[in-house]
């Protein structure tokens, strides 16, 4: 691994964590601060999924990159998963926990010490929820292909196998699927994940 940053990419990180971060950033080594830095895009995802979840864009990239600072500092090269693994799943508490502490109104810093896992459990449930009522502005067989092409309750097939069982060409399927993918995007920004996610808030 290389064992200098360059001053540019320290920069760019320092201009992406709040102020609580600083401190983070000055306990990393130059090795650890290389692996935030090449992992920013990872937080910037994390933060894209959640961004309906009641707290802006930027400020989800900041707790992100927070994730990452505590990942790179946890992180042993000997367990078994890669550090974007691991780091994701960091990135995702920090978020979990500056969404939780917004609907509270609470701008105290994080508890680690809360059960993330099943912080994650809840969301996971409130996003299938959330799916679930969207399908609704389906028609039947649109319903049909998202459910057999994401597997969502039952075995994923393929277009050509949804479209053989369907008895319509493949193209006609291809076609319904991407009409229903359309419908359900805009159904799901109807929908924000926020509205779903009561008891994990109340759980806080």
């Amino acid at each position: 691994m290389r064992h200098n940053v360059q001053k540019n990419e320290v920069a760019a990180l320092e201009n992406q964590l709040p102020k609580r971060g600083y401190q983070r950033l000055s306990e990393l080594t130059d090795d650890m601060r290389l692996l935030v830095v090449s992992h920013l895009p990872l937080a910037y995802a994390a933060a894209w999924r959640l961004r309906d979840c009641g707290i802006g864009l930027d400020d989800l990239r900041q707790e992100g990159c927070l994730g990452l600072c505590e990942a790179a500092m946890r992180y042993n090269e000997n367990v078994d998963c890669t550090f974007a693994t691991y780091a994701s799943h960091w990135c995702r508490k920090m978020m979990f926990l500056a969404i939780k502490r917004h609907k509270r109104g609470d701008d105290s810093p994080c508890d680690e010490s809360r059960h993330e896992d099943d912080d994650e459990d809840l969301l996971r449930t409130g996003q299938m929820n959330r799916i679930h009522d969207a399908l609704g502005c389906l028609s039947l067989q649109e319903q049909q292909i998202i459910d057999q092409y994401y597997g969502l309750d039952s075995e994923r097939l393929s277009i050509t196998e949804i479209a053989d069982g369907m008895g319509v060409s493949k193209a006609r399927a291809s076609t319904l699927h991407r009409q229903a993918l359309q419908k359900l995007e805009k159904a799901l920004m109807k929908r924000p994940l926020v509205d779903y996610l009561g008891l994990w808030l109340e759980k806080g």
